[in-house]
């Protein structure tokens, strides 16, 4: 009876952590994986994107050739690359779809063609992987970088915040809200993690307000002041459009970790917000506005540039 099963469980108390791990258990089972839009309310314990940090050049001009052709060597040795593919926790629907989106631009896009071809090419080890496994888990679906600033000194940008995935196919499952916001945020996460990790590992002053600035468009833009990223008050010859902020960015990154979907994610927001907090805080500002008087100079001699003469040449 119910009240012999009571008696049992008020006396067994293992029996009640038995039941409990039976029932997360079940709903675990009943989860779906990424691409199930019947479920796309319940919580995603897996990761549709995994996240290669720093990523290797073949890579990038598997993505877009034009990429690596427009960079000079010094950039390029010099420039970080986070690539991002899909994972293997996809149902197979996921990977046939993009197959055949990927197919119908190569068929138009004479550029990315090239771009596959000498990636193909490139030895009989790489070609017979690209033959057993999915082109979509050998093209990345979305890349990013981070280079040094040639305007100034002891500052990056964070650049090229593309993506294939089409964004207005909306998913409330994913973090940020489609898959497209999703593979895009992983990559900046990817790069700022890596940039607070080198930093630290080479015994350096890892300097991160105003360190980093970013040429972000009307998506991306988004995602960065998701993340802490402030608008900037004044065009520069970088023509970037937001730069890092540590008060704004740990306070960001501690609600992420808290609210966010992706596993992956919110395991790289934890990471992130820990290096973050590691910063001493008062140097970090000291060091910012020592960047800015020190630059203020260079300032006052480029008072007459106008960022929008190689446009107007055109006109």
């Amino acid at each position: 009876s119910i009240l012999t099963f009571g008696i049992m469980i008020s006396t067994r108390p293992w029996l009640t952590v038995a039941l409990l791990l039976q029932a997360q258990a079940l709903q675990v089972l009943c989860l779906s994986t990424p691409g199930d839009s019947a479920s796309s309310a319940l919580p995603n314990l897996f990761d549709r994107f995994r996240v290669v940090c720093p990523a290797a050049a073949p890579s990038i001009t598997a993505y877009d050739g034009i990429l690596m052709d427009n960079a000079d060597d010094d950039e390029m040795n010099k420039s970080i690359w986070a690539a991002v593919y899909r994972s293997n926790n996809n149902q197979p629907s996921v990977f046939v779809r993009d197959e055949f989106l990927q197919s119908m631009r190569l068929a138009v896009d004479s550029a990315t063609t090239n771009a596959v071809d000498s990636v193909i090419n490139a030895g009989d080890d790489q070609q017979a992987t690209m033959i057993e496994t999915p082109m979509s888990q050998q093209k990345p679906v979305a890349i990013a970088c981070l280079r040094p600033s040639q305007e100034n000194d002891d500052c990056w940008v964070l650049l090229h915040m593309r993506c294939d995935l089409k964004k207005e196919n909306t998913d409330d499952a994913c973090d940020g809200g489609s898959e497209h916001t999703e593979a895009v945020a992983a990559a900046i996460d990817a790069l700022l993690l890596h940039y607070l990790q080198t930093g630290r590992d080479d015994d350096r002053a890892v300097r991160f307000e105003r360190a980093i600035q970013a040429k972000g468009t009307l998506v991306s833009g988004i995602l960065l002041e998701d993340r802490g990223f402030v608008p900037v008050t004044a065009l520069s010859r970088d023509m970037t459009t937001h730069t890092s902020s540590l008060d704004a960015s740990l306070e960001k990154y501690a609600d992420r970790a808290v609210h966010t979907k992706s596993p992956g994610a919110r395991e790289r927001a934890l990471q992130i917000l820990s290096h973050l907090g590691r910063l001493n805080r008062d140097d970090d500002m000291r060091a910012a506005q020592q960047h800015i008087e020190d630059n203020e100079e260079n300032d006052e001699s480029d008072s007459d540039y106008d960022p929008w003469a190689s446009v107007k040449s055109l006109l």
